[in-house]
């Protein structure tokens, strides 16, 4: 593996075959633990896409889903309520 500049500000970007090796995502958690002359990187949490874009988890949804109509009279039920 190449080695990987480090920003004035102390960022790297981790390699993406590493990154989806390890399912690192935006928003994901890691961790650095100092090993003797170097460190580890440890996927703390994982982030679940919320969007189908980002994954196939929103995809497992199994709640009831609501029409258009449905969802623009909620949004205008919330607007009155705000007013």
């Amino acid at each position: 593996m190449a080695a990987i500049s480090v920003t004035s500000k102390g960022q790297v970007t981790i390699p993406k075959r590493v990154r989806d090796a390890l399912g690192i995502t935006p928003g994901s958690k890691v961790d650095f633990e100092v090993a003797g002359a170097g460190a580890r990187l440890k996927v703390v949490k994982k982030n679940i896409p919320s969007r189908p874009e980002d994954g196939p988890k929103i995809l497992n949804y199994k709640g009831k889903t609501a029409t258009l109509e449905e969802m623009e009279e909620a949004i205008a039920r919330g607007a009155q309520n705000s007013l």
